[in-house]
């Protein structure tokens, strides 16, 4: 039987938390306003802990008061950024978290947030793949020819899925452009993750540009 997942929102925001909670329905999250509440919560099962990164007290990722909880086997944490860009979210990656985002997303972009978190996944914004992409592309060597045998095995269609993630498209975006809805992009999606033998976004796109 599959564990309930826990939410947490960790704001002292009422209208971040209020946007938060749309994501979420009738759900009730547990909410935590300061950082030395949140350091010492402990959780022993899963949870996805949303943290909004404008919280005055929040230490630096190199703080050693992030050990516990970022390399904790039940708490998955989303960076959510007010005023988001590239090298804070490769800070917090870095750090462990497994996503990061705007705090204040659209409801579409926090729900594939939401479900990329829950499923076990890593959650990056498409400015922050391309980055991410450009720099090791740089330091790798693409094959010559293409290794195109990650293809093997997979259909045509979620091939053509394949494509559009590895290159930072959302679900919504692969939706629309393939003309089927988001649950079969989500299907197809774990389709190629489990033929592909990956586990995130970010591997697809560096095993369909022949990086790894």
């Amino acid at each position: 039987m599959k564990q309930t997942t826990n939410t947490l929102f960790v704001t002292h925001d009422q209208g971040l938390r209020a946007h938060w909670q749309t994501v979420y329905g009738r759900t009730k999250p547990v909410v935590i306003g300061h950082m030395e509440e949140f350091f010492r919560y402990r959780s022993t099962s899963p949870c996805v802990v949303w943290l909004d990164l404008s919280l005055p007290t929040r230490p630096n990722w190199e703080s050693k008061a992030w050990t516990a909880v970022l390399q904790s086997d039940h708490m998955r944490v989303i960076a959510a950024s007010s005023n988001p860009n590239d090298n804070d979210a490769m800070l917090a990656l870095d750090a462990g978290c497994v996503a990061y985002c705007h705090a204040f997303s659209d409801a579409a972009t926090l729900k594939q947030v939401r479900d990329v978190v829950e499923a076990g996944q890593v959650w990056i914004g498409k400015s922050l793949m391309q980055r991410l992409l450009h720099g090791v592309d740089r330091l790798v060597p693409k094959p010559a020819p293409p290794d195109m045998a990650w293809r093997d095995g997979l259909t045509a269609r979620e091939i053509e899925v394949a494509i559009l993630a590895a290159n930072g498209a959302s679900n919504q975006a692969i939706a629309m452009q393939c003309k089927i809805s988001e649950r079969t992009v989500k299907a197809h999606l774990s389709a190629v993750f489990a033929k592909l033998n990956i586990t995130d976004r970010l591997q697809l796109a560096l095993r369909v540009h022949g990086i790894q």
